[in-house]
């Protein structure tokens, strides 16, 4: 699927157009549609970053655009290995900073901060950022499933306030509804198709006989490569 997209002023514009909607402030509607790409989460809506991040006394800061993350290593080689990959930490007392003696690289996140097990050791990032741009705007994909699912549930969640507020009949607000959860619908099942090559990729990863241990250390750069098996 080709990652076209379109200005998000064309989008709201048309929302907006809506006599009931005209009230709506822009700010609020992009948080809307930020709010929606969260709720949906379709890949195509999302780009792929990395980053260095400074980690002091165990604690580093997120990146501003940091939606999720992909996988964290460290910065620098070792004499013996190249750059070592971190696992989420399971350990309920990572944030105790009680890390004396370990020799596991780990990490947890919350709160726009991720805690490693290593005190000053500056880490990479490779995460998910929500596209934006050149005006700092979400970008919009320009898929017709997409824009009609994100404009209802734009016009579900200022209904819903109309609603609460008396200001909207049970009927218009009800059918509101029903709109928005055939829309979503049409998109989430747009958005579940792969490509010939994602699906290549995909399935050569289940289809390998034998195991791949070191897949999460070397980034999962080979996972979906497909397995050769030598003639004897």
């Amino acid at each position: 699927m080709a990652q076209q997209y379109t200005n998000i002023r064309l989008v709201l514009h048309k929302v907006m157009r809506h006599p009931l909607m005209r009230d709506l402030a822009l700010e609020t509607a992009v948080d809307y549609c930020v709010d929606f790409m969260r709720l949906v989460g379709v890949p195509e809506m999302f780009e792929e970053k990395d980053a260095v991040i400074k980690i002091d006394d165990y604690r580093g800061k997120l990146p501003c655009d940091y939606y999720d993350v992909i996988q964290v290593r460290s910065c620098q080689s070792t004499g013996v290995q190249n750059k070592i990959a971190y696992r989420y930490a399971t350990d309920s007392f990572h944030l105790s900073k009680s890390h004396d003696g370990d020799t596991d690289r780990t990490y947890k996140i919350q709160n726009n901060m991720i805690f490693t097990s290593r005190k000053d050791e500056d880490i990479e990032m490779a995460y998910r950022a929500i596209a934006v741009d050149e005006e700092g705007y979400p970008k919009i994909i320009d898929n017709a499933d997409f824009i009609r699912a994100l404009q209802m549930y734009i016009k579900k969640e200022w209904f819903t306030t109309l609603n609460d507020l008396g200001r909207l009949s049970q009927q218009a607000y009800q059918q509101c509804l029903q709109d928005y959860a055939w829309a979503v619908g049409c998109c989430e099942s747009e958005f579940q198709r792969m490509t010939i090559d994602k699906a290549e990729s995909f399935f050569a990863s289940f289809r390998t006989l034998l195991m791949r241990p070191y897949e999460h250390q070397h980034g999962f750069k080979n996972d979906g490569i497909q397995e050769r098996l030598k003639a004897r």
